[in-house]
């Protein structure tokens, strides 16, 4: 099944959604339907916003790395020479 990543997205961050909040839920803790929804919200944001950033970081660290050769700071660099 081909999908979009604008439809692969949504589909993460709705199921993300729902086993976040089912898991607040029926975790032991007694919270309401409308706590975990609630919570739900906040954490769904959240966690695809941290998965982005590592993604992010990861991608410009092997950037980084491309660009300035087999020393892995700059400062290595620097004193090698």
């Amino acid at each position: 099944m081909n999908l979009t990543k604008r439809t692969q997205t949504v589909l993460t961050a709705a199921v993300f959604y729902v086993v976040v909040v089912l898991l607040l839920r029926f975790s032991g803790s007694g919270m309401a339907w409308w706590m975990a929804l609630a919570v739900g919200l906040v954490v769904t944001p959240l966690a695809l916003w941290m998965t982005w950033l590592r993604r992010r970081f990861t991608e410009r660290a092997m950037e980084f790395g491309r660009r300035h050769g087999p020393s892995a700071w700059p400062e290595d660099r620097h004193r090698r020479s």
